[in-house]
């Protein structure tokens, strides 16, 4: 009885409900986060993990509004718990409002009231499952899109998380569903007074922050092109079972990669000739092209990476045909040696009594020495025709 529930318990634990502080303890604990069946949560959880990128978001992990307030002579920079602390920037200062989570709705709605966010788009922030999308409002622009990028130091897989840009007059806030330093090296230049950032508005800090995320789509690219030259290797050595389960996983990665990364086509196009809310400058297009031309090579890459994935399958398919094929010639071959061996044994058994090679004395091994010889024969016919 054990023997028959125990399957169907097990297969119903597949679809049990797995609490958010249990996935973030074995996700530390272990580096990774469970299987999860189901759809988004409005927080990130709820996401299934398969191939290689996972999507991991620390719900108990406290906000943090980092505030860069910067001109060409000077910054600011403050790291603040509370949302009324953040101090008002005059006119010719930039502001750049970084927020690391979003899971608490209080912090959200009180800087939606003191920047003007509308509800839907404070709505759009706080779920975590949005697709690539820009709105245009009518003196603002809200960009929706995914970090994707290697988690080098915890779990060395791909990560996939949420951000949303809020860009408006002079102020640029962006939330992230939890904290990295991916964008290190933006603020590191915010600090140096180095490149264009200091000197230039703030729809060019957009820019840099944009351009950092394709940077991190490419690198992750040229990691899944290297796996994908593995399999080819693996194909030609060692035909496994195994090697059609990446595959096919690595299909549903570039699936998922190329919704993500797509839409920031027509998204580019849109902000480079967008000129209802004035927020992007004429000097910021020419390197909105440049990032346009960033994100063709990746969708080309990601395309490029989908065919060789699908001619890979129909290798796997071809070789395994080809093995069958070799198996089932190999089994023919013995039958036809056996046929006529058969045929003699057949009919040196029948119960006739006028036989008369059984009544001679070497009958025996003169049928043995004929059905060897015959052996014989037909291999060596076989191999002059190359049949094995």
């Amino acid at each position: 009885m054990l023997k028959i529930i125990a399957p169907i318990v097990s297969k119903l634990n597949r679809f049990k409900r797995v609490r958010p502080n249990d996935t973030i303890n074995l996700y530390l604990r272990n580096g990774r986060r469970s299987k999860i069946c189901g759809g988004l949560t409005q927080f990130g959880f709820g996401v299934s993990s398969f191939g290689t990128l996972v999507h991991v978001c620390d719900i108990t992990a406290p906000i943090s509004l980092n505030v860069f307030t910067y001109d060409e002579d000077s910054y600011t920079e403050e790291k603040y718990t509370s949302v009324e602390n953040i101090p008002t920037a005059s006119s010719p200062t930039m502001t750049w409002i970084d927020i690391d989570g979003i899971h608490d709705q209080e912090i959200i709605s009180q800087i939606g009231q003191r920047y003007d966010i509308h509800p839907l788009v404070q709505s759009d922030i706080t779920t975590a499952d949005q697709r690539t999308k820009l709105d245009v409002c009518d003196d603002a622009l809200f960009l929706v899109c995914r970090l994707i990028y290697r988690d080098l130091y915890c779990t060395g897989k791909t990560v996939v998380q949420q951000i949303s840009f809020y860009l408006k007059d002079d102020v640029l806030i962006t939330f992230q569903e939890s904290s990295k330093d991916l964008f290190d090296q933006i603020k590191h230049r915010i600090r140096q007074g180095k490149g264009r950032i200091r000197k230039c508005k703030v729809d060019y800090l957009f820019y840099s922050l944009i351009d950092v995320i394709v940077d991190h789509y490419m690198d992750v690219l040229d990691v899944l092109g290297v796996k994908v030259e593995d399999i080819d290797d693996q194909l030609m050595k060692n035909l496994r079972r195994d090697t059609l389960e990446t595959i096919y996983d690595m299909k549903r990665d570039m699936l998922s990669l190329r919704s993500v990364i797509y839409p920031l086509k027509e998204i580019i196009i849109k902000l480079h000739k967008d000129e209802e809310t004035g927020i992007i400058q004429e000097s910021t297009n020419i390197y909105l092209k440049d990032l346009f031309d960033h994100v063709v090579q990746v969708n080309d890459s990601i395309d490029t990476y989908r065919e060789m994935l699908a001619s890979y399958v129909d290798l796997y398919m071809m070789l395994n045909s080809n093995g069958m094929n070799e198996v089932v010639k190999i089994l023919t071959i013995i039958s036809t040696i056996f046929i006529p061996l058969t045929f003699i044994t057949g009919l040196y058994g029948m119960n006739f009594q006028n036989m008369p090679e059984l009544q001679f004395k070497y009958g025996y091994y003169i049928v043995l020495s004929v059905m060897a010889l015959l052996v014989i024969f037909m291999l060596s016919c076989f191999k002059r025709k190359k049949w094995f």
